[in-house]
């Protein structure tokens, strides 16, 4: 019973209710029978309590990587179709606060200046001189290290290649805006202007003035003679813990309870990354950090290294075949050989745009459902239509607007690199739009106003289908302890985005939303009486349940 509990897809009461229950039950008690209920009280959740006081996990090597089998396993073995369900997600479907994720953009719209800021809720590096640095970066890649301002406080700070000048710096700009609006944790990032003697080593630390030189010297220097700096740091860090995985759990963390594979913010990451053109995210480009909050001990994941987005794989452009895939793939190889290595699939005809700020980032070739990172990712394979969806009708809520404010923070110096960022991104979107948001008929927002349920048709709001498009719509009330339905209530067919519910008074009411070759949406609502000293009174309805299907499986009127 306990591990049936302990991995159902109710699993986010895993830490409110589920040491109760198993105890009852080892007990020989019987648990509440709300535990056999569908829908609690508190349904929808949307805080899921991962954040409680736990000693922090010790130090991980930088990036254990995958075993060769399992590299192996994943690379050339043949997927199939994944439709076991994330186990993280809410009763609409959704992923509720966490230290993986906040929701942000898409429920409650951020102003132009909150997306400009994204993560930077607290002060930047100092503008007073100097910066201390106090170690430098490995040999190879961009020139890079870690300084202390005036005030102390460590931040990491990386330069552009001289070859590509804004292109690394400006990538991890407007990704880190992108994310943060998206959910998910990102180091805070500024761009800095510095001149040469700004720089000067830390006494005792083993930096020297000549290594802080070559530093330098190895990095774009702008016009003026000053350079161009990405300055990031995380905040409230009382511990670096190394990075997390895409696949199981941290055994020493307590509040780790859903495989990763399994946790729905991950796995739309893959549709995400795929927007963002972040071939290159494995777990050695990931941080877990203990951090320290109201006295709770507790460990935040970040998505780190976003120098590595859209075109930019570093000090050069990203790869031709990279996003297309893996970096081995013996079918490709042997399809290779046979054809004298001339065959290599559409993008390998696509050219790369003519900018160095830009690298290799584009609408040519670009296929949402095809694209992969290039090295094999559990979590990303186990992406199912309603996680695509989940990713989907959040990235394609970002207006043209909001990708200029976004843009704008990479204060690239040429205003056709900018608009080409801008034009490329609004593609792309529409592209993952058009590839996802079918699930279910698209449809979303749903609410109860007015005696009215109410939604969003999101491919007739973003011109994917037309507005005219009729629905079934039909009405039953709902057993929550049986999970089982009564006769039709009402039906009816319609193309609006309101449609009133049936006059009758159950606890709960299901609606079926069949959308013609799109699928089927049911929303379950909740039915409850304002007050208890008026029996019969006005009733108090709430959407408490969403699924949806795809056409196979809709529901017949």
């Amino acid at each position: 019973m306990c591990a049936a509990f302990f991995g159902s897809t109710r699993g986010l009461r895993v830490r409110w209710a589920g040491g109760l229950l198993c105890l009852l039950a080892l007990l020989g008690g019987s648990p509440s029978s709300a535990a056999a209920q569908r829908f609690l009280s508190d349904d929808p959740l949307w805080h899921d309590p991962d954040r409680m006081d736990m000693p922090f996990p010790e130090p991980t090597p930088s990036d254990r990587g995958i075993g060769p089998l399992e590299f192996f396993e994943r690379s050339f073995g043949v997927p199939g179709e994944y439709a076991v369900p994330a186990k993280n997600v809410n009763t609409v479907g959704g992923v509720p606060n966490s230290s993986w994720y906040t929701n942000r953009h898409y429920r409650s719209p951020m102003s132009p200046a909150a997306l400009r800021q994204g993560p930077n809720q607290g002060p930047g590096p100092s503008a007073r001189s100097p910066w201390r640095v106090v170690e430098l970066g490995p040999p190879g890649g961009l020139p890079r290290a870690i300084i202390r301002d005036t005030t102390g406080r460590p931040f990491r700070i990386l330069f552009d290649a001289p070859a590509h000048p804004e292109m690394a710096t400006g990538a991890a700009m407007i990704s880190s805006r992108l994310l943060h609006a998206l959910g998910y944790n990102v180091p805070q990032h500024w761009l800095r202007r510095v001149r040469a003697g700004r720089l000067v080593p830390e006494p005792d630390s083993g930096v020297t003035q000549s290594r802080v030189d070559s530093l330098l010297a190895s990095a774009a220097q702008r016009p003026d003679g000053t350079y161009r700096a990405l300055v990031t740091r995380i905040p409230d860090v009382e511990r670096r813990i190394g990075p997390f995985q895409f696949k199981g759990t941290r055994a020493d963390d307590g509040n780790d309870v859903f495989p990763h594979e399994d946790r729905r913010e991950l796995r739309g990451l893959r549709i995400v990354a795929a927007w963002i053109h972040h071939s290159k995210i494995r777990p050695r480009h990931t941080l877990d950090v203990g951090v320290q909050v109201e006295g709770r001990r507790f460990v935040r994941h970040y998505l780190a290294d976003l120098h590595l987005t859209l075109g930019s794989a570093g000090a050069t452009p990203k790869s031709e075949w990279s996003g297309h895939e893996h970096v081995l793939e013996l079918g490709r190889i042997f399809e290779r050989i046979g054809t004298l290595g001339l065959s290599g699939g559409d993008w390998a005809e696509v050219e790369p745009p003519d900018d160095p700020a830009l690298g290799r980032f584009g609408i040519g070739g670009f296929d949402p459902q095809a694209w992969r990172p290039e090295w094999p990712n559990l979590a990303f394979q186990r992406t199912t239509p309603a996680d695509a969806f989940w990713a989907a009708k959040k990235i394609r809520n970002f207006s043209r607007e909001d990708l200029r404010v976004i843009v704008s923070t990479a204060n690239y110096s040429s205003a056709e690199v900018a608009d080409y960022m801008v034009r490329t991104l609004l593609a792309r979107r529409d592209a993952i739009g058009q590839a996802f948001l079918d699930w279910g008929g698209g449809l979303d927002r749903f609410a109860v106003r007015s005696g009215r349920l109410t939604f969003e048709d999101l491919r007739a709001a973003h011109g994917q289908a037309p507005d005219t498009l009729r629905r079934t719509v039909t009405w039953r009330a709902y057993d929550n302890r049986a999970d089982a339905v009564s006769p039709v209530l009402t039906r009816m067919t319609s193309s609006r985005e309101a449609v009133p519910l049936p006059d009758y008074s159950p606890s709960y009411l299901r609606a079926s939303l069949v959308t013609p070759r799109a699928g089927t949406t049911r929303v379950y609502v909740r039915q409850t009486e304002q007050g208890q000293a008026s029996p019969g009174g006005k009733l108090r309805r709430r959407v408490v349940g969403v699924e949806r299907t795809a056409p196979s499986t809709a529901e017949r009127p």
